[in-house]
């Protein structure tokens, strides 16, 4: 299946979701569920599911994702490729005013659980979920060439976390078109072979939003090691950088916010993919490997945690598809916002206890640092580092909670 042209015709078709008017969240009080929000997937996200999967498995194996990290760049350029043009990655969940298909980030967020699922090292999350929407939001005229790029796939775009704490940088205003920027901007996820990097920086007036196109003049890239080598990354040094304003310092809170809940979103649907794997994996074993004459999975102890396993998965799918959905029928900000701290705390714990499952039920073999489940280990401790873990994202909740009690008085 190829979603461009191909299947973008039968995908034009499906039901955009739009907001019920007679079961909306209560206004003021995010908490509230909007049940007109489907969780369950539609024929054509199968059909994308199926498609996306199929390629991926023709890509390789776990082993192979461990050869092509060890290569310049750190993933296959021809699946990129690939994903960007017959999958439509890039565009994917961008609106068709923009030049994309307008599917929306529940589609896109589809993919992102086969890439966790394969645990593929393609940036699909940093460039396709986070790097575009960002790029989208300025109106310079400079921008037009790194979109296109960016949408084609031929531009690979890198985003920080976008905190105070990771980018330590300043913009000066050479002229009211032209800013230069200075500092340093850690964590960018394949920073080191990026195009584009977008981070925020001080001014005079405040923090705003920069894309940054990456020269070797401008820019020293150093890769620190990582707990997972199949997301390296960056360490980005400015030096009178040249910059294209995203952003002004009005806007910068309220672009953040919404970038911020993106990324929560597209890290929580790639973890399901990994804990959906992971699941798979260990009844894989459990129902092959036998003691006493038995399957271990045939004992009361096994079943039990396997089954919680599945619960694990299945409310993290529940949390991640909820949010995506919040995020295209265009809910109200703080709503997302409750519901991508939500899918985060929620995505993130149940990844991390589904992989300590697996290597417990794998017994000796999965405590060996070269069996799958560690490399699919690692990537859920980097996620959980890089969008904010449990306790981080509960703090969101608990704040959301508050301003909407004070909201309501």
């Amino acid at each position: 299946m190829s979603i461009h042209p191909g299947t973008a015709e039968t995908l034009s078709a499906a039901p955009h979701v739009s907001p019920d008017a007679d079961h909306p969240a209560e206004a003021g009080r995010p908490w509230s569920i909007d049940t007109t929000i489907p969780l369950l997937p539609t024929e054509e996200e199968n059909d994308l599911r199926d498609a996306v999967r199929s390629l991926l498995s023709s890509a390789g194996d776990i082993e192979e994702v461990r050869r092509i990290v060890e290569t310049e760049p750190g993933y296959s350029r021809g699946l990129w490729s690939e994903l960007a043009s017959s999958m439509a990655v890039t565009t994917m969940a961008v609106p068709e005013s923009d030049g994309g298909l307008g599917y929306g980030l529940a589609y896109l967020c589809t993919v992102l659980e086969e890439c966790g699922r394969a645990l593929r090292p393609e940036p699909v999350l940093t460039s396709a979920a986070v790097g575009v929407p960002a790029l989208l939001l300025g109106d310079d005229d400079r921008l037009a060439d790194l979109r296109a790029a960016a949408l084609e796939g031929s531009a690979v775009v890198t985003a920080t976390p976008l905190s105070p704490d990771t980018d330590r940088v300043t913009a000066a205003a050479g002229s009211p078109a032209e800013w230069r920027l200075s500092g340093t901007a850690t964590h960018a996820p394949h920073g080191h072979i990026a195009d584009v990097a977008v981070v925020t920086a001080t001014t005079a007036d405040g923090r705003r939003l920069f894309a940054v196109p990456l020269s070797e003049d401008v820019v020293t890239r150093t890769t620190p090691e990582s707990l997972d080598p199949t997301r390296p990354l960056a360490t980005l040094r400015f030096d009178a950088a040249p910059a294209i304003p995203l952003t002004d310092e009005v806007g910068t809170a309220a672009a953040l916010a919404e970038l911020g809940a993106r990324a929560t979103i597209a890290v929580a649907a790639e973890n399901v993919g990994i804990a959906s794997r992971l699941l798979e994996m260990t009844l894989e074993y459990t129902t092959s490997r036998k003691q006493f004459g038995r399957a271990i999975a045939s004992y009361q102890a096994i079943k039990h945690r396997i089954a919680d396993m599945l619960l694990d998965v299945e409310r993290a799918r529940s949390a991640a598809r909820y949010a995506a959905g919040l995020v295209d029928a265009g809910g109200d900000r703080d709503a997302v916002a409750f519901a991508s701290s939500v899918a985060g705390a929620v995505c993130t714990e149940s990844a991390i206890r589904v992989c300590t499952e697996t290597i417990q039920l794998h017994g000796g073999i999965g405590f060996t640092w070269e069996h799958p489940a560690h490399s699919y280990y690692r990537r859920v401790l980097v996620n959980e580092a890089g969008s904010g873990d449990a306790t981080t994202q509960r703090a969101r909740i608990a704040s959301s909670i508050l301003a909407g009690v004070n909201k309501s008085a």
